[in-house]
């Protein structure tokens, strides 16, 4: 059995189908170097707090991050 291959035409890519402006992802990109940026702060803080002894709990909310730091 003998099968062929017959293409219409030279390959072209496919196209995307996004045709959007690239430039609206930037508040996202933002949003999560900010984002990063608090919680590592809040790392920081509880650290703090479980080197002088302490119990950290941190909790994020629709507020930010809250750490609180709990004497032992």
């Amino acid at each position: 059995m003998h099968t062929a291959l017959a293409l219409v035409g030279p390959y072209t890519a496919p196209a995307l189908a996004f045709t959007g402006d690239p430039a609206e992802t930037e508040d996202v990109v933002w949003w999560i170097v900010v984002v990063g940026f608090a919680y590592a702060v809040a790392l920081a803080w509880a650290t703090w707090c479980r080197r002088n002894g302490g119990s950290a709990e941190i909790s994020f909310g629709w507020t930010g991050f809250k750490v609180a730091c709990h004497s032992r």
